[in-house]
C-alpha cells in the first residue's frame, strides 16, 4: 500500500483543485507502481511558510518547500524507482506549478513484513 505525504509552502494554483492533484498523484502511483486505487494514500498537507527554511532563508524570502515522501513496498528495480520518482516529481511540480527542481521526492521502501494492515 503506498502512502505519500506532500508538504508544501505554497497553495495549490487556483487552476488546481486538491481533488485534481490527488487524483494526479493517484494515476502515478497506480502507473507506475501498479498500485490499486484501494491501496493508495495520499495527503497534502499546507505548511506555513514562516515555519520553514529552504535554502537558508524564511517566509516569503524562501523558494517555494515542495516536499514528497512517498513510502512504498520493496521489490522494485533501481530503474523502477527511479522512473517512479521522476513521474511524482514531474506531476507534483505540474500540480503546484512550479519547476521540478523545487520539488524534492524521498521513496523509501519498506518489505512487506513493516507493514501493517488493520482489519
Amino acid at each position: 500500500m503506498p502512502v505519500v505525504r506532500i508538504e508544501s509552502s505554497i497553495p495549490l494554483p487556483p487552476q488546481t483543485s486538491r481533488a485534481d492533484a490527488l487524483a494526479a498523484i493517484k494515476d502515478v502511483i497506480m502507473l507506475k507502481l501498479g498500485s490499486k486505487p484501494f491501496q493508495v494514500r495520499v495527503a497534502l498537507y499546507d505548511v506555513d511558510p514562516a515555519g520553514v527554511m529552504v535554502e537558508g532563508e524564511i517566509g516569503d524570502a524562501a523558494p517555494p518547500f515542495v516536499f514528497v515522501l512517498a513510502h512504498i513496498h520493496e521489490g522494485r528495480g533501481p530503474d523502477d524507482r527511479a522512473a517512479f520518482v521522476a513521474e511524482l516529481m514531474r506531476v507534483v511540480a505540474a500540480c503546484y506549478g512550479v519547476r521540478e527542481a523545487y520539488v524534492k521526492v524521498i521513496a523509501q521502501e519498506f518489505a512487506d513484513a513493516d507493514w501493517a494492515f488493520g482489519t
